[in-house]
């Protein structure tokens, strides 16, 4: 299965990443920073940069890996995304470019 993880290299991610591949799961994970597609490589992920709260980013990105799943991680835990918009809630504004591109993807299904 292809799945996406938006929020690939974060505190919920990076634990989820390496359980999706070692069950052979085709993944592309996600990050914010283009410093840090080394770690989801060498975890066995396709990495791609790219902008969680930006709709454009988010739609262009889903479309070209084209999910069966999206799995929806992205949070604000880490102290530096301190004072960005609350991403640990589906339902909040931040949120919603994930969950409109996961209604618009082939499975068209998403969980967070």
């Amino acid at each position: 299965m292809r799945v996406f993880v938006a929020g690939g290299t974060g505190v919920l991610g990076r634990r989820l990443v390496p359980q999706l591949v070692a069950r052979g799961h085709w993944v592309t994970a996600t990050t914010t920073s283009a410093a840090k597609p080394g770690p989801l490589e060498r975890l066995g992920a396709e990495a791609v940069v790219m902008d969680g709260l930006d709709a454009l980013s988010v739609g262009e990105t889903v479309a070209a890996a084209r999910p069966d799943a999206i799995v929806h991680q992205m949070t604000a835990i880490s102290p530096a995304h301190a004072g960005k918009p609350d991403l640990k809630h589906i339902d909040c504004p931040a949120s919603r470019p994930t969950g409109a591109s996961a209604r618009n993807s082939p499975g068209g299904s998403s969980t967070s």
